[in-house]
């Protein structure tokens, strides 16, 4: 739900809108149920960090799978980029751009990207989400001229220390603003069954018409589409596995929901 807030120097809610779109995650504390992150938003920008802590694919594409689910554009936004690039890690980030998710390089530090991001959340309601220690929270506060509470990353394990503890909402005018969420772990899907997860990965998506079985999980099955286009180059193998990953991860969750 979104909330008209009047000018007033504490704020009451005047109306609630429709909640129209949204982005949400499994919420597995007591019984499982949807948490629901933002809504009403435009687009959603996955932050990720170069290092301290290292980026987590497996957790990316749960986000991006997440945005697609709700029929939200995403991108990526890699900062810390002034700490260095690893070539594999290069490689890694090169398969996104080709299945049509941007790129975005930033780094506080050097002000490297920032107009570039800046130009890219422009006019739009965007949500910035992403693990804890990537950089959230300094992102805004250079690009908006605020200052948000931060804390360095853990020396003992390069994890965030979750200082972002609830959804925070910044107008910045002329239609844009940014909300930002505490920092996250992983994110497990929710409102997914099994056979759904490769239609929300793009490139697996364009070949699940070739399937012979309607229900297909892309593992082992004959007359798969998305294992042909595998063996045919079409889908990059680090790509099916972290489909498979994150397909084992479901089924589980499935089981023991049971």
């Amino acid at each position: 739900m979104t909330a008209g807030v009047d000018a007033g120097p504490d704020g009451r809610i005047v109306s609630v809108e429709e909640r129209k779109v949204w982005i949400s995650r499994r919420r597995d504390v007591g019984r499982a149920r949807e948490l629901i992150i933002a809504a009403n938003l435009d687009q959603v920008a996955c932050v990720f960090s170069v290092a301290r802590p290292t980026i987590k694919f497996g957790a990316l594409d749960r986000l991006l799978m997440a945005a697609m689910s709700s029929n939200l554009p995403a991108f990526l936004v890699l900062n810390k980029v002034d700490l260095g690039i690893p070539d594999e890690l290069q490689e890694r980030l090169s398969i996104y751009p080709k299945i049509g998710v941007d790129v975005l390089h930033t780094s506080v530090e050097s002000s490297l990207g920032l107009g570039e991001f800046e130009d890219r959340i422009g006019g739009k309601a965007t949500v910035l989400t992403g693990p804890s220690g990537v950089g959230k929270s300094s992102l805004i506060s250079r690009v908006l001229g605020i200052e948000i509470r931060t804390a360095p990353v853990s020396d003992h394990n390069e994890k965030g220390k979750h200082t972002t503890s609830a959804v925070t909402w910044h107008p910045a005018g002329e239609g844009t603003s940014i909300i930002d969420t505490p920092g996250f772990r992983d994110w497990a899907l929710w409102g997914l069954d099994p056979q759904e997860l490769a239609s929300c990965m793009p490139d697996l998506a364009a070949e699940i018409s070739n399937c012979k079985f309607r229900d297909c999980l892309h593992r082992q099955e004959p007359g798969c589409g998305v294992l042909a286009a595998i063996e045919q180059e079409r889908i990059h193998p680090l790509r099916y596995r972290s489909y498979l990953g994150i397909l084992e991860s479901v089924l589980e969750r499935q089981e023991r929901d049971r």
